[in-house]
């Protein structure tokens, strides 16, 4: 059932329906493996004795692969089925997932590894994400994707809480078995997602990328999230290194914090940006976010999860609210290129970011790089305050 078959019956468009549980159920198990990774930093730096340039590169370079392939299935996605790019993805970072068992040092195959898991990451997301907007009421499109927002999110409180866990009693072996584990199991539930959407016949038109990218406002959107990506990243990679060298050992709170708090505001806040305007709460949004990626720099042990708690609420309320300004108004052959440029823009920003900022931090140290992201939180509110459509412009 769909929000189609509810409307033509005369009932309020439903939105937990059977197929979008099981969307949310494989993007759960698959998002558990995913996360695991986002305490690879800390391996590179305990285990491989990584330095922080070394740090950014690896963790960059899932991003560059990634952006690459994303912009490929967006294309792609919109053109045939698109669970089979969910399957595909699952079944890849489960074998790249499994191949760190091999990795003894910082070299060509953790690159080749991370490059997969990128290529990985691109077929399930934007495959998934799409789903979400064909499943969903054009009315819920905020709620929907807070809602698949929160199967992933569930997962970077509860990875990052097990994997350092038995890191520390087992070494890191188990945790790339059981992050391998967790994708194959979203592989076979991935099976059980139905489709919506009839894929498009030869008569239809499908819109190219470039055609998508000349949509307004798309282009100053990709810098805003690009800009985003590079707070994001450097939040989620920094932060272990810095808090080792500052003696604070178990950086799990961070993880458990930030996704608590992002969870609770997708649950309770998820309609917020569809019922307040989306841009509004953007750009409150992107106040915190900017704010918070600063106080870092102020880290001292018992901070570092309070600072967990104010980065979920910003990216919590802000990530669905500029994803549904960016996708509002696509045509439904046109959806997964956008949602491909949105996702893309970000990586693009994870990637770079962190690479250079990467480099940077071995010159200079930790607290001039959260400097640095955070200016381009401000630099993003003033994009999207003076972009077309934005509350200050229409006035």
């Amino acid at each position: 059932m769909n929000y189609a078959t509810d409307i033509s019956a005369g009932r309020s468009p439903g939105l937990l329906t059977r197929g979008f549980v099981a969307l949310l159920l494989t993007q759960s198990s698959f998002a558990f493996g995913f996360s695991t990774f986002f305490l690879l930093p800390k391996f590179l730096a305990t285990k491989l004795d990584a330095t922080a340039a070394q740090i950014g590169q690896v963790m960059g370079v899932f991003g560059v692969s990634a952006v690459v392939l994303i912009l490929l299935v967006g294309v792609w996605v919109d053109r045939t089925r698109r669970r089979r790019f969910m399957t595909a993805g699952s079944l890849l970072m489960a074998l790249s997932s499994l191949g760190f068992l091999w990795v003894e040092s910082v070299g060509p195959l953790i690159f080749a590894l991370r490059i997969l898991q990128g290529c990985a990451f691109a077929l399930m997301f934007i495959a998934a994400s799409t789903l979400v907007t064909d499943q969903a009421p054009p009315e819920r499109l905020g709620r929907a994707l807070g809602l698949f927002g929160v199967a992933t999110l569930s997962m970077h409180a509860i990875a990052p809480a097990i994997v350092e866990r038995t890191a520390e009693s087992n070494g890191w072996g188990p945790v790339f078995m059981l992050a391998g584990a967790s994708c194959l199991i979203a592989c076979v539930l991935s099976r059980f997602v139905p489709e919506n959407r009839v894929s498009p016949g030869a008569e239809d038109e499908v819109p190219g990328l470039g055609t998508a990218l000349r949509r307004q406002g798309v282009l100053r959107m990709a810098l805003i999230v690009a800009l985003v990506g590079n707070a994001f990243g450097t939040m989620f990679t920094f932060h272990q290194p810095f808090a080792l060298e500052l003696g604070i050992e178990h950086v799990r709170g961070f993880f458990v914090s930030y996704a608590v708090a992002a969870l609770l505001v997708r649950m309770f806040l998820g309609g917020l940006a569809d019922r307040t305007g989306r841009r509004r709460v953007s750009s409150l949004s992107l106040v915190l976010y900017g704010v918070v990626v600063l106080w870092m720099t102020q880290l001292t042990p018992g901070l570092l999860e309070w600072i967990g708690v104010a980065f979920g609420f910003a990216h919590g309320l802000l990530y669905p609210a500029l994803n549904a300004i960016a996708v509002e108004g696509a045509g439904e052959h046109e959806r997964g290129k956008v949602m491909a440029i949105y996702n893309a823009s970000f990586n693009v920003g994870f990637a770079g970011g962190i690479t250079l900022l990467g480099a940077l931090a071995e010159r200079v140290g930790y607290p001039p790089i959260f400097v640095l992201a955070g200016a381009g939180c401000f630099l993003a509110l003033i994009l999207l305050v003076t972009g077309a459509g934005s509350p200050a412009r229409s006035r």
